[in-house]
């Protein structure tokens, strides 16, 4: 945010825009963005049809989380599979922008497959639980669910 407005006042103000303001604050909202899905699946942030959801018992929540998690991997794997040679490609040439700026962008598109990688790894601690959920009936760890609820 702070790029955008100095970039607006340089501009409105001053008129003096800058040719680095845009690509900037594109790459830090870009990188931003694609790394804050594992935080965001990890306090449970993401969006449930809560009108049929929140009726479920601790056991099927789990059972129709596993179900519906086969869609979350496809998606993680296939962007895996097209992010990781994308990326590399970018790395292995130093890959610039074509703007008048010209900043390395392969820093930004190596983000997405590490990403990727993270929210597989906290989208695989809850597949986990919920597999745990459903054989058991009970919770791995005690408390986890109430506290991720109270917050939100």
């Amino acid at each position: 945010m702070f790029i955008l407005v100095y970039e607006v006042i340089m501009r409105y103000a001053f008129n003096k825009p800058t040719i680095w303001a845009h690509d900037t604050s594109c790459m830090l909202y870009g990188a931003h963005f694609i790394l804050g899905g594992a935080y965001a699946l990890r306090w449970g942030a993401f969006v449930n049809v809560e009108v049929f959801y929140q009726r479920f018992s601790l056991r099927t929540k789990a059972v129709v989380d596993l179900v519906t998690w086969m869609l979350f991997y496809a998606f993680v794997g296939i962007l895996l599979w097209k992010s990781v040679p994308w990326a590399w490609a970018s790395v292995m040439v130093q890959e610039y922008s074509n703007s008048p700026w010209g900043p390395p962008v392969w820093p930004i598109k190596l983000t997405i497959p590490v990403a990727a990688t993270l929210v597989l790894l906290q989208g695989l601690t809850k597949t986990i639980k919920d597999f745990y959920i459903a054989v058991t009936g009970r919770e791995l760890f005690a408390g986890v669910a109430t506290e991720v609820t109270e917050d939100n």
